[in-house]
């Protein structure tokens, strides 16, 4: 699906040290799929299937609304600017690990305390551990819904401080793959003493009618080190996010139920409607702000 729904346009070289792909969204894929797609990727970002199963089961009996309330209210956020970030932190990882067949063994979004607290550190770290020496990429994603200029110099400035951090990053996500039992975690803990060689990723998730070329000429000018930077120009990214997030809720509320979403259960139906609602439309408050 992200493969096709995501279709590379452009790809060159704006100076010796920066590279810039831009991908937009493909016609070719029925919108409403794709958003099924994406709520269902949403929902996997926020929740390990395990505690998926465990929160199903123990709403089930509730009604089919009461899982979908729950995310709702303390997993997704409320906050427009986190929930951006959080939406274009997803789509980039999903891009990553499903279209350039990057390793990304973590998903951040999973160990949030509070829905609307950004998690501190890298966006993600994605892996090629096949070859020699291994290659770490540090993808630092800025969601923007207007025109921002410097977006692409904040995004410089911030990779910048996750690459010196990087042996931190490297051992939370071994630390957290070997809780679950992982051997993949115990290769990644290797990396603090084995040679390996980094690459200066960044991704920039921009609504398609708010971009500027500019924001390309300006991160050039910081440059001093080789750098991919991507481009995802998405239409009415606003309207989006919020239509990915309502889905994602949909999607708890199928498998709570285990029949069609579509069905209301007795006496949650307004509650329900009210939190779907919210979902869709909070989004919608973020035409001033972005989030990174």
């Amino acid at each position: 699906m992200l493969e096709k729904w995501l279709q590379q346009q452009d790809l060159h070289e704006v100076s010796t040290v920066l590279q810039v792909q831009h991908l937009t969204t493909s016609d070719a894929v029925d919108q409403h799929a794709a958003e099924q797609w994406l709520g269902q990727d949403l929902l996997r970002n926020y929740v390990h299937p395990e505690e998926r199963a465990l929160l199903e089961q123990t709403f089930r009996d509730l009604g089919q609304t009461a899982l979908a309330d729950h995310l709702i209210s303390y997993k997704f956020p409320s906050d427009v600017k986190v929930r951006s970030g959080d939406f274009g932190e997803a789509l980039s990882g999903a891009w990553y690990r499903r279209a350039r067949r990057w390793c990304v063994p973590l998903l951040k979004l999973r160990y949030k305390h509070r829905p609307n607290q950004p998690v501190q550190g890298v966006d993600f770290l994605a892996f090629r551990l096949r070859e020699d020496p291994p290659v770490v990429a540090t993808p630092e994603v800025k969601t923007r819904l207007n025109k921002q200029l410097n977006v692409g110099v904040e995004a410089v400035a911030s990779l910048q401080g996750v690459l010196d951090d990087l042996p931190s990053s490297l051992q939370f996500a071994a630390a957290r793959l070997l809780d679950r039992k992982i051997a993949l975690g115990a290769r990644l803990m290797t990396l603090l003493v084995a040679p390996y060689r980094v690459e200066r990723h960044i991704v920039l998730v921009q609504d398609d009618a708010a971009w500027d070329e500019r924001i390309v000429d300006r991160v050039a000018a910081q440059l001093t080190d080789r750098t991919e930077m991507s481009v995802i120009r998405l239409r009415d990214l606003r309207s989006m996010i919020g239509r990915a997030y309502s889905a994602a809720a949909t999607v708890a509320q199928a498998r709570t139920d285990g029949r069609s979403a579509a069905l209301p259960a007795p006496g949650s139906a307004p509650m329900a409607s009210a939190a779907l609602q919210t979902a869709a439309s909070s989004a919608a408050e973020a035409s001033q702000t972005g989030a990174g």
